[in-house]
């Protein structure tokens, strides 16, 4: 494999392997230099991070395995090594010898790829999500967080090997517990973003402060949910930022009389209510009331910050720091 693939780069002159797993390359400026390869059976972090830790050597070592995922190639450059993946995406510096070749596709990536559990079809991978991301200091026993989720020890299960797969959790006789909840919501939030959901934008001659009143209000006296999320629900967790623009999740069945209760006025533009129709129950989870008003979860607001213009990622990184990371 790694014979093949540098005896066609054009810096190459030769390239021999020997019983060792020992590259010995000529460069086309006559030098020559060595590497160690290393060979995993697959290229998820979790196997990659066993062939670094595993491996002696004093040369430069180039990983080969049947593919690499954005995470592996971040943990390779990080621990001071190469990678080489079947469909020809590597990493190689070493001296004077820089190689990058990405964006290969590769057809032999496992199925359940990196977005697998972050979409917004995988519901009960959601909710089991924004269950541990609660506490991120807290060590779950299976059962436990299938009875906190609501779904089958299986459906735990096949959330939990994901992520060990990616080194984002730790496993030990006490349960499972999160050791990169920074990696999981950036991860989160890039395919979150991928989908667009249903907003419905209207304005009110009422200030913000008076708009969020008459929601609280609302919610009190008719049972109607409103979460604020985006800036208006960040602000209640973090105070980072000023915004002239309400963000609320609410129920398709319940927009007209939301509309009809705060006497908005649907626009095509210069809204300052934006009400987002919930693609799932699962938006709610873990939502609170703070200062009067249903508030989402500091998952869910990351999650909707990360795609607002403006100051919306300064919003989500305080959130993800301060409230999920604590």
């Amino acid at each position: 494999m790694f014979k093949t693939f540098a005896n066609n780069l054009p810096i190459i002159e030769s390239c021999t392997v020997d019983a060792n797993n020992v590259a010995t390359l000529r460069l086309s400026s006559n030098d020559e230099t060595s590497f160690q390869l290393a060979i995993s059976r697959d290229g998820y972090p979790k196997q990659i991070k066993t062939v670094i830790s595993e491996m002696v050597s004093d040369l430069y070592c180039v990983i080969l395995a049947p593919y690499i995922t954005e995470q592996t190639a971040e943990l390779c450059k990080r621990a001071g090594y190469g990678f080489l993946d079947l469909a020809g995406n590597c990493y190689i510096a070493y001296k004077t010898l820089f190689v990058e070749i990405k964006g290969n596709k590769n057809e032999i990536m496992p199925k359940r790829s990196i977005k697998s559990i972050y979409e917004r079809s995988s519901v009960v991978s959601s909710v089991i999500l924004r269950t541990i991301l609660e506490d991120t200091r807290r060590r779950w026993k299976l059962q436990d967080l299938a009875s906190a989720a609501g779904c089958s020890i299986g459906q735990v299960s096949k959330v939990k090997e994901f992520l060990l797969n990616q080194t984002y959790i730790e496993q030990s006789k006490d349960g499972i517990s999160v050791t990169d909840p920074k990696s999981i919501m950036r991860d989160w939030a890039r395919v979150y973003s991928d989908y667009t959901e249903e907003k419905v934008q209207c304005y009110s001659l009422s200030s913000i402060t008076d708009i969020e009143a008459k929601i609280a209000k609302m919610t009190k006296e008719t049972g109607i949910k409103c979460i604020l999320t985006g800036f208006s629900g960040g602000v209640r967790y973090q105070p980072v930022v000023r915004y002239q623009k309400i963000h609320a999740l609410i129920d398709a069945n319940d927009l007209d009389k939301i509309v009809e209760y705060l006497g908005l006025k649907r626009v095509d533009s210069g809204a300052n209510v934006i009400l987002i129709i919930k693609y799932d129950s699962c938006v709610g989870v873990k939502s609170r009331i703070i200062k009067n008003n249903l508030v989402a979860s500091p998952v869910q607001i990351f999650l909707d910050c990360m795609s607002l213009k403006g100051r919306g990622e300064e919003m989500a990184e305080e959130i993800l720091s301060k409230e999920i990371c604590k």
